[in-house]
């Protein structure tokens, strides 16, 4: 059986509730899908972190303070490692989190902050990582100051066609998360690059509970059959 674990990206409390019942080994608990993904409120955070513990789940936060590039301001570098530090004391496994320098780097300052506030075991460096060129000049920048996961596509549109610059990032030293358009069908050749885990929406269009009227009633929610199928390929690996 393959070591590789499925994390789905939950949004609401009944988005976790059926990423437990496909059998997913964690959650990554965000809102606002369509930008990326940006930090959630604390108060859904914690109801949703309280149900995944019931269901045995393992609960990352993305934070990330608001849509658009990943070079921050100081003080959205302070809000995001004060956020970090909220949610570790909530008892989080990790945050999954980082920016970029305006010279497409990843942010040293930002990452020593971090460092010093939650110490970097408790950090996933999320796909700012995707934006940097040349991807494995930042990935040795990110390792020579102390961190070893980092979420990634491997630079490229979906992580399986950045399936060799993973198994790079993963030959230096770096354990990979595996995101971006992951289907079963991809399961093969990212647990090959040696991924830690894969990491999926798992979404279907939901009508919503009223037609809107100046709203749009549809949103995407966790889907438990497409978390089954995802995590039935992993485990068939």
């Amino acid at each position: 059986m393959s070591q590789c674990r499925v994390e789905v990206v939950a949004s609401t409390v009944e988005d976790v509730l059926a990423a437990a019942q496909g059998g997913a080994d964690r959650v990554e608990f965000c809102v606002h899908l369509d930008s990326g993904g940006l930090t959630p409120g604390r108060s859904l955070s914690r109801a949703a972190f309280d149900v995944a513990k019931e269901h045995g789940l393992v609960f990352r936060v993305l934070v990330r303070p608001r849509e658009g590039d990943f070079v921050y301001t100081k003080s959205e570098q302070t809000a995001t490692v004060r956020e970090a530090e909220a949610l570790m004391e909530m008892g989080v496994d990790k945050v999954v989190t980082g920016g970029l320098q305006v010279d497409g780097m990843p942010d040293v300052a930002l990452v020593q902050a971090l460092d010093k506030a939650i110490g970097l075991d408790h950090v996933v460096f999320h796909r700012a990582i995707d934006e940097v060129s040349p991807l494995m000049e930042g990935a040795q920048r990110l390792l020579d100051l102390g961190v070893r996961t980092v979420l990634s596509s491997g630079g490229m549109s979906r992580a399986v066609e950045g399936k060799e610059a993973i198994a790079q990032l993963v030959q230096v030293g770096l354990e990979v998360v595996a995101g971006a358009g992951v289907q079963p069908a991809h399961v093969a050749d990212l647990a090959g690059a040696g991924v830690e885990a894969v990491h999926a929406s798992c979404r279907v269009l939901s009508p919503g509970h009223m037609a809107g009227r100046l709203f749009a009633a549809e949103r995407k929610v966790v889907d438990a059959g497409l978390v089954s199928a995802l995590v039935s390929a992993v485990h068939g690996v």
